[in-house]
């Protein structure tokens, strides 16, 4: 709940800092097909937690790097074997323990492609590459204890896909989904 808090008046405070800031004094004139740079960061929230992510687009073409697992924590647990028990890693759990899991840390790389052809909305669509260490706990469902078990790295493509709406001319708010992140929303910065 408190990150919950923390994170919405960081994004709040974010977007005012945005909305507010003097746009670059050229006049800029919406043209299909024209060259856009930009630069990004992003938040994400889902089922293996609060992440940020960073990036930069030229035309249709964007990278996105992202890390998650930022606030993830596990239960205390102890690193020995509790007497006259052997947990020993990739064997089966003695009886009346059972396995928890835990992600720690995940980070994501994304080749990312935009499709600009309407004024007011940017649509993208990514594909990408992750990786993630989960800690893995024996748990005694007698007691509660909770013991080292194992240790898995996953790793494996991810996609995603999102809108942009246009805020000010060099300003961009959007939001998506990501199958590793889950939600994602993206402040952007162009220019021309």
């Amino acid at each position: 709940m408190r990150l919950m808090k923390k994170f919405t008046a960081f994004l709040l405070i974010y977007t005012i800092m945005g909305l507010t800031s003097a746009a670059v004094a050229q006049e800029y004139k919406w043209e299909p097909l024209s060259p856009i740079k930009g630069v990004f960061a992003d938040f994400s929230i889902g089922s293996e937690g609060f992440g940020i992510g960073a990036g930069a687009r030229y035309m249709f073409v964007g990278l996105n790097l992202g890390l998650t697992g930022l606030a993830n924590s596990s239960p205390p647990y102890a690193h020995q074997n509790p007497l006259g028990v052997n947990i020993i890693r990739n064997q089966p759990l003695p009886s009346g323990y059972e396995e928890e899991r835990f992600m720690s840390m995940m980070i994501n790389g994304d080749l990312m492609f935009y499709m600009d052809y309407f004024e007011q909305f940017s649509f993208n669509a990514s594909i990408g590459f992750y990786s993630k260490n989960d800690t893995i706990l024996a748990k005694n469902t007698a007691t509660g204890s909770r013991y080292i078990y194992n240790n898995e790295t996953q790793s494996g493509l991810c996609f995603g896909i999102g809108a942009e709406y246009v805020l000010q001319d060099y300003l961009n708010v959007g939001a998506g989904y990501h199958t590793q992140r889950g939600v994602v929303v993206r402040l952007t910065y162009l220019w021309f």
